[in-house]
């Protein structure tokens, strides 16, 4: 029951995540991808930190994505996070016709130091404090 509980939330959360989202600009990445955190629907609930990215990229994908919402999980005591879901787009910044996924690896990732989800994880988890 408790599974079922949070599936359902899971998607309605992903459902219902507003097109115009108020993304913040956190980085860009030598694989030419930019990354966005919607910090004001940053949340917290049963010890964790729940929150969107958003990533564009300057050339579409094999699948012709050229942006992408990843639903994320955080444990900012551990350091540590897991994706939860996937959203593909057809067009930049969440726009056009969403395709939900499900990550193939669903447990926690411990960020590399020094590195881009490091830094992220950071501004979530201070946001979150």
């Amino acid at each position: 029951m408790k599974k079922l509980t949070f599936l359902t939330v899971l998607v309605l959360t992903v459902l219902s995540t507003p097109v115009f989202a108020d993304w913040t600009k956190v980085g860009e990445t030598e694989i030419e991808t930019t990354f966005y955190v919607d910090f004001e629907r940053i949340r917290k609930h049963g010890g964790y930190v729940y929150w969107w990215t958003l990533s564009d990229l300057l050339k579409p994908t094999d699948y012709g994505n050229l942006s992408a919402k990843t639903y994320n999980q955080s444990d900012c005591n551990l350091f540590r996070h897991k994706r939860l879901s996937y959203v593909f787009y057809k067009k930049l910044m969440g726009q056009g016709t969403p395709k939900t996924e499900e990550p193939e690896k669903k447990g926690w990732r411990y960020p590399i130091p020094k590195s881009f989800d490091e830094s992220i994880l950071k501004s979530v988890c201070k946001y979150a404090k």
